[in-house]
């Protein structure tokens, strides 16, 4: 398809018609709020500051997408695939991520206050002034990140021990809108 700027209506047309490849287009901006998109295909495409809140993106495919400000508040993203997507300046708050791989994403000041992570990978991610105050780690896969770094932690769920002492020997630095100290809020030893 080619890199294109795409209409809303088209998109939810051929959506509605049986198509799932949505690869490398742009969706800037755009306005999708509440849709059912399973199982699309948008590998490359471009979504910054799109709004996807309240949208249900269950097993979407969001390999290498730009989703740069981009509004998933409330989505529904569980087995999406996130590789090697850049997130940063995302709202994530209370989507439920579960079986969410965010392979080598750029979290950059990303915002998962509240959601649901339970089995999410973080494998060789950015942290950077991430926001997980509140969520749900149980079973989350955070090894091998290219940095932690102000990331807020206050209040996450079933983070395993292995994990959080992990974490604590990469974390630092204080989130830069709650001042919190990343390995405070990880109740990492002193």
């Amino acid at each position: 398809m080619g890199v294109n700027a795409l209409e809303v209506d088209q998109l939810l047309e051929l959506y509605r018609q049986g198509q799932r490849n949505f690869s490398n287009i742009d969706l800037s901006n755009a306005q999708l709020r509440s849709v059912t998109l399973i199982g699309i295909d948008l590998r490359g495409s471009t979504l910054n500051k799109a709004d996807l809140s309240s949208a249900n993106l269950i097993d979407a495919n969001l390999t290498g997408a730009n989703l740069i400000e981009t509004n998933l508040r409330g989505a529904l993203l569980r087995g999406g695939n996130f590789s090697d997507a850049d997130l940063s300046w995302a709202n994530l708050t209370w989507s439920n991520s579960s079986n969410t791989k965010f392979i080598r994403a750029n979290l950059s000041v990303t915002n998962f206050s509240g959601a649901n992570l339970i089995e999410a990978d973080f494998t060789g991610s950015i942290m950077k002034g991430s926001n997980l105050r509140g969520t749900n780690l149980r079973g989350a896969i955070l090894k091998n990140l290219r940095t932690c770094a102000d990331t807020e932690f206050t209040g996450v769920r079933n983070l395993d021990d292995r994990t959080r002492l992990y974490l604590c020997t990469i974390a630092s630095g204080t989130h830069p809108f709650t001042k919190n100290d990343s390995r405070q809020t990880l109740g990492c030893p002193i």
